[in-house]
């Protein structure tokens, strides 16, 4: 093992107590909630706040400076009272310094921004990070005592994986995505951080392309109402604990 890796080791034991325990099962402390429109969580819990937006320049290219509008940092920035949005994206970054935009060049894995926030949203970003329970522990870190982290990703369990399962066709993997999650991965790591999860919401992303894809979307949205595990992809909702605020 590495130095850095008995850095870790050593600061778990010293922080946490924890045992590691192998080949035990573990379920959500909530339960699954399937929700149609997640951004309106999402927007809830921003007005009036302090946010912090991880890779907010996601999509950037796409969105400005036509499309503003439905751009979620755009989105978080008419509602909020002051949001600050981080990248790793340097082109995306200058792009949107371009249009106006301000986005800090930070590794959400290492950054220290001095400053705590009431809501950090990290959207579609999880599963591309090199370490992913290291950026949950360090984004704890930036929040407030009372506020919250909410984190979306591709749900591990989708209706179009078991079909195209079932068909023996390729599963589609973006080539800058490194893991899937299930929600029970979200309550390993809290239990390993000491952070609670608060809420599990599982949703489907409506397309509005072709009649083919909109058809298909509307089948995987019957399925997801049978099964919500089924759904393309999740929110989850991370708070402290009293013992860590």
């Amino acid at each position: 093992m590495g130095s850095v890796g008995k850095i870790i080791c050593n600061w778990f034991m010293e922080k946490r107590d924890l045992t590691m325990v192998v080949n035990e099962l573990v379920y959500t402390e909530v339960g699954l909630e399937r929700i149609q429109e997640p951004f309106q969580i999402i927007e809830n819990l921003a007005s009036g706040k302090n946010v912090l937006n991880i890779g907010a320049a996601g999509g950037i290219f796409g969105y400005l400076p036509d499309k503003k509008d439905v751009w979620l940092h755009q989105r978080l920035m008419s509602l909020a009272n002051k949001v600050v949005g981080v990248d790793i994206d340097a082109e995306g970054i200058e792009y949107g310094i371009s249009h106006g935009y301000t986005i800090l060049n930070e590794n959400c894995e290492t950054m220290n921004l001095g400053e705590r926030f009431d809501l950090i949203v990290m959207s579609d970003v999880i599963e591309h990070v090199n370490a992913p329970v290291t950026a949950i522990n360090n984004l704890m870190e930036h929040l407030n005592d009372n506020g919250v982290l909410v984190i979306t990703t591709p749900n591990g369990t989708p209706a179009n994986v078991f079909v195209r399962s079932l068909l023996r066709k390729q599963i589609n993997v973006f080539y800058d995505h490194v893991a899937v999650y299930y929600p029970e991965h979200f309550q390993v790591i809290c239990n390993r951080l000491g952070f609670k999860l608060d809420a599990v919401y599982l949703f489907d992303h409506i397309s509005k392309g072709s009649f083919g894809l909109r058809f298909k979307s509307f089948l995987f949205q019957i399925f997801t109402l049978i099964a919500p595990r089924l759904a393309s992809s999740m929110m989850v909702i991370i708070r402290k604990n009293d013992g860590n605020k």
